[in-house]
């Protein structure tokens, strides 16, 4: 992008600006639930921030969604997503605040035993990894500052972990904050630039090929359907079970997840039409900067810099999010088995190192550490959903070798579906069995289990 001294100093600023105030929490408080979870204290307006801008790291795979099927990507990455996130909101929100549990782990072991836990730990642990953001984070900062990847990487994974470590969740909030403004200023400006440039919203609906503005686009409606219960993952995901916990209510967990509905909408509409334009205007782009070059031709100096920062705060909003849930795994769940009389302010603080560390590694070993995440995040779904569900929805205690059995064989078949689709990859891509993806074939498999085992399930 072509920026000027002040867009770069606006960036600057912002970078320190969010080390600063994610410092400031770490005199908050300092009991363990404090620094876990806020002291289950977290307001409305809070819990909406935070959710909301904890959703949107992948913003680059967003505008490649946009540019490559049109409308239809706004329906299988957010409109059936809505449906679950309601679902969760009405139904399970008030049982998940009112556990007051820390993990989804606790759940399992309060329901199962400590076999599916663990098991849930590694899984949990392995869907909330930091890597693809904090790869995502330094390929922005290189973008605009034209330093380095290696270094973009460090710097940014510095600038979170530090204020993380030293505030916790409470740090991760405040900081959203400041960022669920950025996200919407940034964007906000952007439909307004396009508006000015390229006039109202003719101008694509007349250039782009009419399969763009539909609600299929070029896809099979089986192919979308398949991409919408994606949004399964929302049921098992630890931020969102995270930020229930840390609610002041059952009250504030439901509504703000219903508020945060509304907000992702407005947001999604934001990215959804000014990657329409982008789309029309520049058509040989590459699909994953098309935001980028949306912003470079339409934004004046000084927002241009206003729009980068708001970028930067997408994306490390859902990197502080994933890194401190990870870190609270890897020290409650895992260090916490091997030394349980440390304190758990202490052991999450070591998790988010060895976390950093560990994210480090898997950029550094993977070329596409997003995909790697990705595919075991949905086995990792297909081997939670059911036991999770079961936990928080049954008043019975479950038999827990019959859920470590599900769990396995979701895993195994899974695992065997992805290397068959690896196997027969054409340009890289896997080409799964029959079209259909492992997180399916391993829900399935779990669901068999607890279908033909169901008259010793339940214990109790």
């Amino acid at each position: 992008m072509n920026l000027a001294f002040i867009d770069y100093i606006f960036i600057v600023a912002y970078m320190f600006g969010i080390l600063v105030l994610g410092l400031w929490s770490m005199k908050r408080g300092k009991s363990d639930e404090d620094y876990l979870l806020a002291g289950r204290k977290l307001t409305l307006p809070a819990m909406v921030m935070s959710l909301v801008t904890t959703w949107y790291g992948a913003i680059l795979g967003v505008g490649e969604l946009v540019f490559r099927y049109g409308i239809v990507g706004w329906v299988t990455q957010g409109l059936l997503w809505y449906v679950i996130y309601l679902f969760f909101a009405l139904m399970m929100a008030k049982k998940v605040q009112n556990s007051k549990k820390i993990t989804i782990a606790d759940h399992l072991m309060e329901k199962s035993g400590k076999k599916s836990a663990f098991v849930g730990t590694i899984l949990t642990y392995i869907m909330t990894s930091p890597a693809p953001y904090i790869l995502s984070l330094g390929v922005v900062i290189d973008m605009i500052f034209g330093i380095g990847l290696f270094l973009s990487i460090l710097i940014g994974s510095l600038i979170s972990g530090i204020y993380i470590w030293s505030g916790g969740f409470r740090s991760v909030v405040r900081v959203d904050g400041l960022q669920f403004a950025l996200m919407y200023f940034g964007f906000g400006a952007l439909l307004i630039g396009a508006i000015i440039h390229f006039g109202d919203m003719s101008f694509f609906i007349n250039k782009l090929p009419p399969t763009h503005l539909t609600f299929t686009g070029e896809l099979p409606i089986l192919t979308i359907a398949a991409w919408g219960l994606m949004a399964l993952w929302t049921l098992v995901d630890p931020d969102f079970f995270q930020r229930c916990y840390a609610s002041g209510s059952d009250k504030i967990a439901r509504n703000g997840i219903l508020w945060s509905i509304l907000f992702w909408f407005i947001f999604d509409m934001l990215t959804l039409i000014t990657g329409l334009y982008a789309t029309a205007a520049f058509p040989n782009a590459e699909p994953t900067s098309i935001y980028f070059v949306l912003a470079d031709n339409v934004l004046p100096f000084a927002i241009k810099g206003i729009f980068c920062v708001s970028v930067l705060a997408i994306i490390m909003s859902t990197m502080d999010s994933f890194l401190f849930t990870s870190g609270t795994i890897m020290g409650k769940d895992l260090l916490g088995l091997v030394y349980p009389k440390v304190r758990l302010k202490k052991l999450s603080r070591i998790g988010i190192v060895i976390t950093i560390v560990v994210s480090l590694i898997l950029i550094v070993l993977f070329k596409s550490v997003i995909g790697i995440i990705y595919v075991l995040g949905t086995v990792g779904v297909s081997a939670l959903l059911l036991p999770v569900l079961l936990a928080i929805f049954s008043k019975h205690k479950m038999n827990d070798n019959i859920v470590l059995s599900g769990m396995l064989a979701a895993i195994t078949t899974s695992v065997i579906w992805l290397i068959g689709g690896l196997i027969n990859s054409v340009e890289g891509w896997p080409q799964y069995w029959f079209g259909i993806d492992p997180m399916y074939v391993g829900l399935v498999a779990s669901l068999i289990v607890y279908i033909l085992t169901r008259k010793i399930l339940f214990i109790d």
